[in-house]
């Protein structure tokens, strides 16, 4: 009872440990069924290799018959030698076994198999660029919900305390409402501002819990603890495009485009090889065995005869109505479009870093002008309490200073954080998610 007591202890113990952002990006990619799908491509990619690398060694068959024919056959062809000793001799059976060792394997294709070996390497290497690529995504997933969280947080935090300053706000104003100081009114708008703030906290609240669950079914987790906040330094960052061109030009993305041309090129290779003659070894050896039928003077005397060969095959295609020009025209095309793909990722890789720029640079300056009027809002608040306690204004510039006050801490607030997220973005289309 005491061991059960004292696990149950242990387990709430960790529950309440906050999760940091290196945890959840960890549990994330570890649990992620993308990422294992796409890792067994990786370890396809690399089956596949062996098989075109043995296909270069050709192959090597068990073959066995039986067979039975209505008229007597010979163990093996005749041959004038054969029958040197007269006819009556040669063994021959309705019944006749073969068993034996085949070897096959081509000597020339037109280089088809050597660019099949090619075509299957790229694919590997394309498998682990798409691995990293949907790593990437996914760690740029937990970072936004991560940061967005710690937002709502820090805005249930600030909401709380804008409900803890009006509720004490409101009880002043009973107060004085029954020491008939203040009038009914403003009790009615201080309560009803209460009431709206308390609302307003609840959507908050629960916007924050849809998106821990949005988190803990990424990480492929039930729940999800209480996160570990993040330093966020808002800080002015080169924001030249130039600066990360080369980075941009060297990214996986780009890389996949590429090697998605020279996959099709290698493809329109092998269609090329068709135009090439096919040579082939093919070698056999085994035995041919059976019992003497009954026309044979030695009825029923078991006889095996052994037998080999070797040849070269060719084979040369000369004329196939065009289908050969066809399946090298349609490489030639797919060619076209993986060049017109890659250009087309150039484009957008572009756009999305000038699009990453701006955010931070706009991020920048919306945390400037937060921070300026916040700054103006706390002491203009400071100023209109002191008005309404001496009776210089009434309630409704009161709440309107609050309110305004409370809007400019959820700005500031949200500026930190989206200045967090483009920051994120930029290392997203930089592929720097990791670092």
């Amino acid at each position: 009872m005491k061991k059960t007591g004292l696990a149950a202890f242990l387990c709430f113990t960790l529950s309440l440990q906050a999760l940091t952002l290196d945890e959840a990006v960890q549990t994330a990619l570890n649990n992620s069924v993308e990422i294992k799908k796409i890792s067994m491509d990786v370890e396809l990619a690399k089956e596949n290799i062996k098989e075109k690398k043995a296909s270069h060694y050709g192959r090597v068959d068990f073959q066995g018959s039986y067979t039975h024919y209505n008229l007597p056959r010979t163990l093996t062809p005749l041959t004038p030698a054969s029958m040197v000793n007269g006819a009556a001799q040669i063994p021959t059976t309705q019944d006749i076994f073969v068993a034996g060792v085949a070897y096959n394997v081509n000597l020339f294709t037109g280089m088809s198999d050597t660019h099949s070996i090619e075509i299957a390497n790229l694919q590997k290497e394309m498998a682990k660029n798409i691995t990293a690529l949907s790593s990437e995504q996914i760690i740029y997933n937990v970072k936004t919900l991560y940061t967005n969280i710690l937002a709502l947080n820090a805005q249930i935090d600030a909401q709380q305390e804008y409900v803890e300053a009006l509720k004490k706000l409101h009880e002043d104003i009973e107060l004085k409402v029954k020491l008939e100081t203040l009038s009914r009114i403003d009790e009615l708008k201080s309560l009803a501002e209460l009431n709206h703030a308390k609302n307003d906290l609840k959507k908050i609240t629960t916007n924050r819990d849809i998106l821990k669950e949005s988190l803990a079914t990424l990480m492929f987790v039930d729940t999800i603890s209480n996160l570990e906040p993040i330093d966020i330094k808002v800080d002015e960052i080169p924001l030249k495009q130039n600066n990360y061109k080369a980075t941009l030009m060297q990214s996986k993305k780009l890389t996949l485009s590429k090697q998605s041309i020279q996959k099709s090129i290698k493809q329109e290779q092998i269609a090329s090889a068709s135009y090439y003659p096919k040579v082939a070894l093919n070698a056999y050896y085994g035995q041919s065995a059976g019992y003497n039928d009954a026309t044979n003077p030695k009825p029923d005397e078991f006889n095996h005869e052994q037998l080999w060969q070797i040849g070269i095959d060719l084979k040369w295609n000369i004329f196939d109505f065009g289908k050969t020009s066809s399946l090298t025209q349609k490489s030639k095309i797919a060619t076209l479009q993986a060049q017109l793909d890659e250009a087309q990722t150039k484009r957008e890789l572009t756009k999305d870093l000038k699009e990453a720029l701006s955010k931070i640079e706009l991020a920048i300056s919306s945390y400037k002008s937060a921070q300026s009027e916040l700054s103006l809002m706390e002491e203009t608040q400071k100023i209109e309490q002191i008005r309404y306690d001496n009776g210089a204004s009434d309630i409704n510039d009161l709440l309107y200073t609050k309110a305004r006050y409370q809007l400019a801490h959820s700005g500031f607030i949200n500026a930190r954080y989206e200045y967090q997220n483009a920051i994120d973005y930029l290392n997203y289309i930089l592929e720097k998610g990791n670092k």
